[in-house]
């Protein structure tokens, strides 16, 4: 069985997440089309690549995982595939596929033809390309090799002494606080707008509205209130700077 992720910007109001599921299908109708959220801050590259980076390897090989957050389109950005040791990536090259990319990985400039809108490369480049892998195309024959294209780094965390110096990279939709450091760092509490956060076990040993640090699911501390929104808590957003205690 074929499957297909899908993840974008488009938010669920409009028609763009159904045009695009709609050239899929007529591609391949044996694929399996997977939302995997719609729902990214619009234009945020950086939160797209953190959800493509936690959430790609829960899908069985082959996956071809289709990711469209794309304020540059219409522009010579190029669209591009990623091929990975198990997985394929569709989407646009401005760095969404930075988190996944590694030294092996094969990306190829897709070549264009036909008619193609400047402002819907989701339905008209991206979804016909993800449709024509899931059948099993090779990527080669899609597109060039190419070397020259767009991968920033994950944001870095920094240690001086017992503190541990990291940022919030991604915001949930309970409001909860990602973070860069990795839970597999031993941190006692962590500090962020003048306040000192202890580390729990589970968002159950906080009291109502307490703001506590967990180790998340994603592999990285995060900074929660249990049964409240940390976001509204702190007034937080991403990029702001933490410092954790060193256990």
């Amino acid at each position: 069985m074929p499957i297909i992720t899908f993840t974008s910007d488009f938010g669920d109001r409009d028609w763009f997440v159904a045009a695009v599921k709609g050239q899929i299908l007529k591609v391949n109708p044996k694929a399996t089309v997977i939302d995997v959220t719609h729902n990214i801050v619009p234009h945020d590259v950086r939160s797209a690549a953190f959800v493509v980076h936690s959430t790609h390897a829960d899908f069985p090989p082959a996956t071809v995982h289709l990711v469209v957050v794309d304020p540059g389109v219409g522009s010579t950005r190029k669209p591009i595939i990623v091929q990975s040791e198990n997985y394929l990536f569709v989407g646009p090259d401005n760095g969404v596929f930075s988190y996944v990319l590694t030294d092996t990985s094969r990306v190829f400039a897709i070549n264009i033809t036909g008619e193609v809108s400047a402002t819907f490369h989701a339905r008209d480049i991206f979804a016909p390309t993800a449709g024509i892998l899931s059948r099993g195309d090779e990527p080669p024959t899609l597109g060039t090799l190419i070397s020259d294209y767009i991968r920033f780094s994950f944001p870095d965390v920094t240690t001086r002494g017992k503190a541990v110096h990291g940022e919030i990279i991604y915001i949930d939709h309970f409001g909860n606080l990602i973070t860069n450091i990795p839970t597999a760092t031993a941190i006692a509490s962590v500090r962020i707008a003048k306040q000192h956060i202890a580390v729990k076990e589970c968002y159950a040993e906080g009291r109502h509205g307490e703001l506590i640090v967990v180790k998340g699911s994603t592999g990285f501390y995060e900074i929660a209130a249990n049964m409240a929104s940390a976001k509204s808590v702190l007034h937080a957003s991403t990029g702001m700077h933490i410092v954790a205690a060193v256990a």
